[in-house]
């Protein structure tokens, strides 16, 4: 049993430790925090605020993209247009089993089939996608004819 007591030991030890690094750690992501409070503060606002912006410029980019079709904004701002189904599931699997597709619905094909036929009980609308650079170098000339 000497085997096993060590084992034992050696584990309650390393337990101890670990539970004496984790303190540590807290004491210094604690200081840390309070070191650099002002800071933390300025990225959360400042973060806060940027998803703001990001929004109303999300909203005048497609409000642009609907006034002029122009896919491609100022500053590397795109336009990406999809299509967005809505249909009603129990009718799409009728579909699919009439049309010897499937047994259970596979959403993944039918949409993909649903895009490119028309169907009485599919709604198609455009889904539109607003992409942002990683990095906007901002110009005033704009690409394309967009005035955003």
């Amino acid at each position: 049993m000497e085997f096993c007591e060590n084992q034992i030991q050696g584990y309650q030890i390393g337990l101890d430790d670990l539970e004496l690094f984790k303190s540590q750690l807290k004491e210094k992501q604690n200081e840390f925090t309070l070191e650099n409070a002002k800071l933390i503060e300025r990225i959360s606002k400042l973060s806060s605020e940027l998803y703001e912006d990001r929004i109303a410029l999300n909203d005048l980019a497609v409000q642009e993209y609907k006034k002029t079709g122009e896919k491609k904004l100022l500053c590397g701002i795109g336009i990406r247009v999809g299509v967005a189904l809505e249909y009603d599931e129990v009718k799409a699997l009728d579909w699919s089993k009439k049309h010897e597709l499937c047994l259970t619905l596979n959403k993944r094909e039918f949409e993909n089939i649903a895009k490119s036929q028309v169907l009485d009980f599919v709604e198609k609308k455009e889904n539109i996608t607003v992409t942002f650079p990683k990095k906007i170098e901002y110009s005033l000339e704009p690409i394309g004819d967009s005035g955003i």
